[in-house]
């Protein structure tokens, strides 16, 4: 029996210090959570004592796009470089450009001139021609009204035809406008543009009209004369003018011609017109003299510019110790 006894001693001291284990152990963890519970708790309260930080206030930036700005100017209202730059306060958009303007007064003067230029051709075997003077006024040495009147003449056998065409010396005449593009500058050069519009009443003869008949072996010759047309028609023109010496001046100028209305005769539309010519372009190589407006050209003066120093005579000195009243006593004689 002791034998048992001893064993069932033995495992009731090992179930004991088993169990005594098992409540160490329970012990010591739950120790252990409330100790996690206590530095939670404290880190809480940390947290919570800690002041809420205040929003960051944004002050709102006033914008104003009518505010006016520095800005650095090169050059000035002529478009001439400055020495320094200029700085100051524009308001953008108030700029404006200044208003083209004629520098020289309404009537700037007369020109009187003799186109020549198709007896210079004649020269060089042109059989036609056509010459005229003209005149124009200057008004602003800006747009110039224009009047030319002169006689046209041919007796000329066109290339490649059976004819001879003739024309006696025939009035015609011309009346438009020169448009100056230099308008600001010396009156004695122009580069210019114009319109006219022409008109020619005249009679002209075919002559030398050959047929040759290749069945007969023959040649007919005959002549259709004492025709009569008239013409009206428009001539768009650009050309110079350059002074030679004093008021002598010569220009020349191309042009190109459109009919607006030939009258046929019996042998049909006329070859050369007066004035007009024989195809659609022409040349003009003209002689000048020029009579000046008295008046000077009226000076170009900026509105905003400074006012005109005094050019009044200075006023005399007086004498020191007279007045403006004192006269000198006579002198004794």
């Amino acid at each position: 029996m002791r034998p048992l006894r001893f064993i069932i001693c033995l495992m009731l001291l090992i179930a004991g210090l088993t169990a005594a284990s098992a409540q160490s152990a329970i012990t010591e963890a739950e120790s252990v959570a409330a100790d996690s519970l206590t530095v939670v708790s404290s880190a809480t309260d940390s947290v919570a004592a800690t002041p809420a930080r205040q929003p960051r206030k944004i002050t709102p930036v006033d914008v104003d796009d009518d505010k006016p700005r520095v800005v650095l100017h090169y050059y000035d209202k002529h478009g001439e470089p400055l020495k320094e730059p200029v700085m100051f306060l524009a308001t953008l958009d108030t700029v404006k450009k200044a208003a083209s303007k004629p520098l020289y007064p309404l009537y700037n003067g007369v020109t009187v001139g003799a186109n020549f230029g198709d007896l210079l051709f004649m020269a060089f075997g042109q059989k036609y021609a056509s010459v005229d003077l003209h005149a124009d006024v200057s008004l602003h040495n800006w747009f110039f009204p224009t009047l030319e009147a002169g006689v046209g003449f041919a007796n000329a056998t066109p290339g490649r035809t059976n004819f001879t065409y003739k024309v006696k010396p025939s009035f015609y005449a011309k009346i438009g406008m020169n448009y100056n593009f230099v308008y600001k500058s010396n009156p004695d050069y122009q580069v210019f543009a114009g319109l006219r519009l022409g008109f020619s009443s005249f009679d002209w003869d075919v002559k030398n009209v050959t047929i040759n008949s290749d069945y007969w072996g023959e040649e007919t010759t005959f002549n259709m004369p004492s025709q009569r047309s008239t013409a009206l028609w428009g001539e768009l023109l650009a050309g110079i003018k350059v002074k030679i010496v004093g008021n002598f001046s010569l220009g020349w100028s191309v042009r190109w011609h459109q009919k607006f209305h030939v009258s046929k005769g019996k042998a049909g539309e006329p070859w050369f017109i007066p004035g007009y010519g024989a195809d659609n372009f022409g040349f003009s190589l003209s002689a000048m003299w020029t009579i000046p407006a008295k008046k000077k050209p009226e000076p170009d003066i900026d509105p905003d510019s400074e006012a005109a120093p005094d050019t009044a005579a200075p006023a005399a000195k007086e004498e020191p110790g007279k007045g403006a009243d004192e006269t000198l006593p006579e002198r004794k004689g």
